[in-house]
């Protein structure tokens, strides 16, 4: 397994089945909670793992077309750690017996400044701020979606003793951009038949 490639299998329950090797390597490195170690993932529905509703929606759109026959994708999205912009792309693969395999690999990093935001350790208040679960932009309370660091001095977290929750859903410039990512591949899929 390429170290920039991770991969995770899905069965047609939509339970996740397997990872790749360097999965918790990539965990790790995500600062992600134990929760995400492969044996506490494993047979694990991946509902329990994407938030928000319009994120749901997107995968089960994905799983129904690869599932149907159809390609999709690479979709392209971001997974940051506290100290690395991380640029990936997701690319589901049909499996025998209604399984998804998940290809995702890292196209480009770039540093960052630390973002304790993303730290599992940081403490956290009761509050919650959205973040995009493609492009990673922070909504803001009138309802503009900025880069992360645009929205800690905006949202003043800075100041804050404790960081909010943070809960995913999608920015409408990525909901766009994955709807019309899924229709085209419809169109390309009705147009190699």
């Amino acid at each position: 397994m390429q170290d920039g490639v991770f991969t995770y299998l899905i069965d047609k329950e939509n339970v996740i089945a397997e990872v790749s090797e360097n999965w918790l390597a990539f965990a790790r490195n995500n600062a992600w909670a134990s929760e995400c170690r492969p044996d506490n993932v494993i047979g694990q529905p991946l509902w329990r793992f994407i938030q928000g509703k319009a994120t749901r929606h997107l995968y089960e759109q994905i799983f129904r077309q690869i599932r149907g026959g159809k390609r999709v994708g690479p979709i392209p999205f971001r997974c940051d750690s506290p100290e690395e912009k991380r640029y990936m792309s997701l690319l589901p693969l049909s499996s025998p017996d209604g399984g998804i395999r998940i290809v995702s690999h890292v196209v480009r990093t770039e540093p960052c400044d630390s973002v304790k935001l993303f730290d599992q350790n940081t403490p956290r208040s009761t509050h919650f701020i959205r973040i995009c679960s493609v492009c990673k932009k922070i909504a803001t309370p009138d309802a503009e979606w900025v880069e992360v660091e645009e929205g800690l001095i905006r949202l003043r977290l800075f100041e804050a003793d404790e960081l909010p929750e943070l809960t995913h859903g999608l920015c409408p410039a990525c909901y766009q951009h994955v709807l019309a990512e899924l229709e085209s591949s419809d169109k390309n899929n009705e147009n190699d038949r």
